[in-house]
C-alpha cells in the first residue's frame, strides 16, 4: 500500500504525513510549487531536497468514510471530485501520475467534507500509480449506496467506464453532470412548477421556467420586472425582509424609466464579516479563481473553483449553481445545478456553508 511509505507525525493540534525521496528523485519544482496553494484541492506541502510535509490536520481517510451510505448526489459529487483534481493538475502543468489515487491517502475533511489529494511532485518516487479509470472501479466496488434511490446511474457510469479505456477527466465530468441533470431520484429535486417557498415567511425562489410562463408582455417603455412594494403601503427598512409571491411582481410605471437615472446594483451582505458585495455585471461569477471569479472566497475550502453564477435577465436577477461540489442554497433549499432561480430581496443565499443575504438595491 502506498501508505506504508508515509510516516504520521501527530502533535496537538497538528497533524502531518512526511514522505523521505529516494536519493536518485528528481523534484518538479513547478509542480512543487502548486503545492503551497491554499485553494487548489491538493493538499497544503512543504518540502525539501528529501522529504514532503503534508498537512492533514482536520481531515480523515476516505476510506474510513467509503462505509456510509451516498445519495446518487453524493456519488457523483465524490467521483466529480476525483476527476476535478486531476483536471487541476494538468491546468497546473502537473503530471496525473504525481497525484496519488489511493483512498488511504484521498482526505475528507472533517468540517466541510471537500476532497483533498496526496502530490507526489518527484521522478521515480516508488510510489503505485492508479489511473482515474482504475480508482473510479475501486470507489464503485466498495462505496454504500442508498437503498431507497434508482440505481440505475451506477450502471450507466460502469458502462460508461467500459467504453472509455483511457479516462479524460474534462470529459468524464461532463458525463457526470449529464447524469445529474437526469430525472432526479431525491426529493429535494422533485419541485413542482410553482415558487419554491410558496407557504413560508421568507421571500419566494422562483425557477427561470416558472416566471416566463407567467410574465407578461413588456410594453416599449416597461422592459424590467420591479420588485417594489405597491404604493400605499410605507416603505420598508433595507433589513426588514418582506413576504414576497409572485402576485406582488409588477412593472414599474413609465413615468418612473428615465435614461438618465442613475444605475444602481444588486448586493451581497457576508455573514461572516459583513463585506458587501456589489453585482455590477450581468454575469457575475462567485468562486476561488483568481482572475475567473467576479468575487473570490478562497478563504472557505468548502466552496468550489466557479462556484456559482449570477445572470441579469430582462432586469432581473438569477443565480445558478455552477455544478459545485457542495451545492449553493437558497433560504437553506438545495439548488439543482444548472439551473437558474429568481433572487428576491433578502434571500438567504449560502454557497456550501458560507452565508449571505441578498438585497435588490
Amino acid at each position: 500500500m502506498n501508505i506504508d511509505k508515509f510516516e504520521m507525525d501527530t502533535v496537538p493540534f497538528e497533524k502531518t504525513l512526511t514522505l523521505r525521496l529516494p536519493s536518485t528523485a528528481m523534484m518538479d519544482e513547478e509542480a512543487a510549487q502548486a503545492l503551497s496553494e491554499w485553494n487548489s484541492p491538493l493538499i497544503y506541502a512543504e518540502y525539501d531536497k528529501h522529504h514532503l510535509y503534508y498537512d492533514i490536520t482536520g481531515r480523515v481517510p476516505l476510506r474510513s468514510q467509503l462505509n456510509k451510505v451516498m445519495t446518487k448526489r453524493e456519488a457523483i459529487a465524490l467521483f466529480a471530485a476525483v476527476a476535478d483534481a486531476l483536471l487541476y493538475g494538468m491546468e497546473k502543468n502537473i503530471s496525473p501520475k504525481f497525484i496519488l489515487l489511493d483512498s488511504d491517502l484521498v482526505y475528507v475533511s472533517e468540517e466541510t467534507g471537500s476532497l483533498r489529494f496526496i502530490c507526489v511532485p518527484a521522478v521515480n518516487p516508488g510510489l503505485q500509480i492508479k489511473p482515474l479509470r482504475s480508482y473510479i472501479r475501486e470507489l464503485i466496488v466498495n462505496m454504500q449506496y442508498d437503498s431507497s434511490e434508482n440505481l440505475e446511474y451506477i450502471g450507466k457510469i460502469i458502462n460508461y467506464l467500459n467504453r472509455n479505456k483511457k479516462l479524460n477527466p474534462a470529459d468524464f465530468i461532463d458525463y457526470l453532470d449529464s447524469l445529474e441533470q437526469e430525472a432526479p431520484s431525491e426529493p429535494a429535486y422533485q419541485k413542482a412548477p410553482e415558487p419554491v417557498y410558496p407557504n413560508t415567511p421568507e421571500p419566494d425562489m422562483i425557477p427561470l421556467e416558472s416566471l416566463a410562463a407567467s410574465k407578461p408582455e413588456p410594453s416599449p417603455a416597461e422592459d424590467e420586472i420591479s420588485f417594489m412594494p405597491p404604493k400605499d403601503e410605507p416603505k420598508k427598512d433595507v433589513m426588514d425582509v418582506p413576504e414576497i409571491h409572485l402576485d406582488d411582481v409588477s412593472a414599474p410605471e413609465p413615468a418612473r424609466e428615465s435614461q438618465e437615472a442613475p444605475q444602481s446594483f444588486p448586493y451581497m451582505i457576508r455573514k461572516k464579516n459583513g463585506e458587501k458585495i456589489v453585482i455590477n455585471k450581468d454575469e457575475f461569477k462567485i468562486g476561488k479563481i483568481p482572475g475567473m471569479a467576479d468575487y473570490l472566497l478562497t478563504d472557505n475550502p468548502a466552496v468550489s473553483r466557479m462556484h456559482a453564477i449570477i445572470h441579469k435577465i430582462d432586469g432581473a436577477y438569477y443565480i445558478c449553481d455552477n455544478y459545485s461540489t457542495n451545492s449553493t442554497f437558497l433560504n437553506g433549499e438545495p439548488l439543482e445545478a444548472g439551473k437558474n432561480y429568481i433572487l428576491l430581496n433578502g434571500v438567504r443565499i449560502n454557497f456550501a456553508n458560507e452565508e449571505f443575504t441578498y438585497y435588490a438595491d
